[in-house]
């Protein structure tokens, strides 16, 4: 990916690297780039962006979605929205609904997995940094799903189609697919 540029978006060569910004502070925004190795731009401040990072609950998909509009009527694209799950069980079904409500505003809607470890890491980030580079294989399973989650959110912004919202072990874990919109 080092010096790809996703089609479909409007980059120079010298700007490869995914810019993400969070919907509120703690919402997992540098974790997310990190694992990205994209660019962290914090809170959303209306900037263009190509994730959009919220929590996995009420206020947060609200905010998501205001988000998102405002960067598909800045920019003619719509973002990619990774969503942190609040614990290990994952959305619950009244989030799951209104996560479909989001994926009109959204290249894609990514449900990134509860990793129970990084809490106790004294530094997570070097962990989600070398995420990709790592073999599945070798990974716990947990980081595992959040490697394939983070797949995903490269798929969304380069315009593949991501899986459908998928159940993994009884709960909603992964992804969810939305048609790309011209406009």
């Amino acid at each position: 990916m080092s010096a790809e540029v996703w089609p479909g978006r409007a980059r120079s060569a010298a700007r490869t690297r995914p810019t993400v910004a969070g919907v509120a502070g703690g919402v997992g925004t540098t974790t997310v780039a990190a694992a990205l190795g994209g660019t962290d731009r914090g809170v959303f401040v209306g900037r263009a962006v190509d994730v959009l990072v919220c929590r996995a609950t009420g206020d947060s998909l609200v905010r998501a979605g205001h988000a998102a509009r405002l960067v598909a009527q800045a920019t003619g694209r719509l973002p990619v929205l990774a969503v942190t799950a609040a614990d290990a069980v994952g959305p619950s079904r009244p989030v799951t609904a209104r996560l479909r409500l989001l994926e009109p505003n959204a290249a894609s809607v990514v449900v990134l997995p509860f990793v129970r470890r990084w809490r106790e890491l004294a530094t997570p980030l070097d962990e989600a940094r070398i995420l990709r580079a790592i073999p599945r294989t070798d990974l716990p399973r947990s980081l595992r799903r959040y490697a394939t989650a983070v797949d995903d959110i490269l798929a969304g912004l380069s315009g593949r189609p991501t899986t459908a919202l998928r159940q993994t072990r009884g709960h909603h874990v992964i992804a969810t697919a939305t048609p790309r919109r011209t406009r």
